[in-house]
């Protein structure tokens, strides 16, 4: 952290920490994914340098109780010649459905609708990016083979989905709801002491359509190992993957910096922040300490600066983000057969994927792209749990129509986090302000004779002095920080599918 700016600064400022929803983490820094860009106050924003600053898997009928088996039927037209009543027949029927020995391949292919919310939060800052009632039109597929191995019936099984965003649906980038983030602190360049902290808040509220999703799992069962009368329970080993990706346009969004805040009524009210332009190179913080006193203007200002404080609209894409989940998974299936027509199953999973989340933000122009930022916690590192439950109806003695529900949650805690920061931009900025100038109609001043002078905490220039720090807090310009990310995916779907054995 800089002690100390530039002796002429009637005030001076600890190097912002410019913020707003979706922020990550730069150096010992968070910078907003909103920063915004004025020329008259290019140098007076800059990033700073401070301490403070499913595959939602449905339950796939297992072999062991699809369909009508031709055992079965057999023995319902032979009970029917012998004289056996109707219901008895039934009766045999379903105890041989369930008792006979199952080989063979089958296939299980079908549609779901399905809605879904993913949201991450970071720890430090508090910031907010959720995507609600993301809706999914899912084509699956899933084939297995069932074989005996003495007198133990194992089965092997994959599944296959591809997902289309459904409809649009609403992001929210949110840096109000946990208070706020630190832009600045404020102290007397005379004594040192601390006038005060400026205080970002921002939200962001955009559309999201056009996403797409991928899912994959491979499996290996001990097919009905335990049985106990109808109901037979099938537990599984395998890899599940998940991988899903949103965009944001047409982002609307506003951005409040704040300064002294006081309780009125019972509610707290914050003074907007302003900062006043002393000549081309002093800056001075209104501030007051009592909401009754006027927001006084020192004398010889010569113009005023909102900092932070503006609304903004981004027609394009703001926010895209490809997301994946992938992991070993223990599963139970559960068959229970109600006649030689009907049987319902379930399934319960519980799973231990890796998880990594990739982010453009592509207003960022401090920020890298197309990979601005990265989440990742390593394989066994978050959570997946997931239940299915399926009717199916036998329409003849190979096919079967289901109708099922489905339910997944994911979660991680303590992801890791990456921000790739934009070196052009640092060095460009960097060198301008060692050579001085009017560049591209910014005023870089008179330039410094040498980067020792430019790098003096005394008299050199405080934008300068923050990117050689943060350029050292962050190698080859990737910021890092440990155990910051928590985050969730979780979905319901409804799923009509068709089964057939061979």
């Amino acid at each position: 952290m800089i002690k100390k700016l530039s002796q002429f600064l009637l005030l001076a400022f600890a190097p912002m920490t410019v913020n707003a929803a979706g922020t990550y983490y730069s150096a010992n820094t968070y910078q907003s994914p909103q920063t915004r860009y004025n020329t008259q106050t290019y140098l007076q924003r800059q990033t700073g340098y401070t301490s403070q600053y499913s595959n939602n898997y449905y339950s796939t009928p297992s072999y062991a109780s699809r369909y009508n088996t031709t055992a079965a039927n057999n023995y319902s037209t032979n009970a029917q010649r012998s004289g056996m009543t109707a219901s008895s027949a039934t009766s045999s029927a379903a105890n041989t459905s369930t008792s006979s020995k199952k080989s063979g391949f089958w296939i299980d292919a079908g549609v779901s609708h399905e809605f879904s919310q993913w949201q991450m939060e970071m720890n430090q800052s508090g910031s907010i990016l959720s995507y609600d009632n993301v809706g999914w039109n899912v084509l699956g597929v899933d084939a297995g083979y069932s074989f005996d191995v003495g007198n133990t019936t194992m089965q092997i099984d994959a599944g296959l989905k591809y997902g289309m965003q459904w409809g649009e649906s609403t992001m929210y980038d949110d840096d109000i709801t946990n208070g706020g983030f630190l832009v600045t602190t404020w102290v007397n360049a005379e004594d040192n002491s601390e006038i005060g902290k400026q205080i970002g808040h921002a939200i962001s509220i955009g559309t999201s359509q056009g996403g797409n999703m991928l899912g994959f799992n491979v499996g290996f069962g001990l097919t009905d190992i335990f049985k106990w009368g109808n109901v037979s329970i099938t537990p599984s080993v395998g890899y599940r993957y998940l991988n899903y990706n949103l965009e944001t346009e047409t982002n609307y969004g506003l951005s409040v910096d704040t300064t002294a805040c006081f309780e009125v009524n019972g509610e707290i009210q914050c003074d907007p922040a302003i900062v006043v332009n002393i000549g081309s190179d002093k800056q001075q913080i209104i501030w007051r300490d009592d909401i009754n006193s006027p927001m006084e203007i020192p004398g010889g200002s010569t113009s005023i600066d909102t900092g932070s404080t503006y609304y903004y609209y981004q027609p394009g894409v703001s926010h895209s983000y490809d997301v994946t989940w992938a992991g070993p998974y223990f599963a139970l299936d559960m068959d229970y057969v109600i006649n030689q027509n009907n049987a319902v199953n379930g399934r319960i999973e519980l799973g231990l994927p890796g998880y990594n989340a990739t982010g453009d933000q592509p207003y960022r122009f401090d920020w890298a792209h197309p990979k601005s930022v990265e989440d990742e916690a390593g394989m066994f590192g978050a959570f997946h749990f997931g239940l299915g439950a399926n009717w199916t109806t036998a329409i003849t003695d190979s096919v079967a129509l289901s109708i099922g529900l489905t339910y997944d949650y994911y979660s991680v805690s303590g992801a890791d986090a990456k921000t790739y920061l934009n070196q052009n931009y640092y060095t460009t900025l960097y060198n301008n302000i060692l050579t001085g100038g009017v560049i591209n109609g910014v005023n870089y001043g008179s330039g410094y004779e040498s980067e020792a002078a430019m790098l003096d905490p005394d008299t050199g220039n405080a934008t300068a002095i923050n990117i050689k720090n943060l350029e050292s807090e962050c190698p080859g310009w990737v910021c890092s920080i440990g155990s910051e990310i928590e985050s969730f995916y979780k979905s319901m779907g409804i799923r009509v599918g068709v089964n057939a054995k061979f």
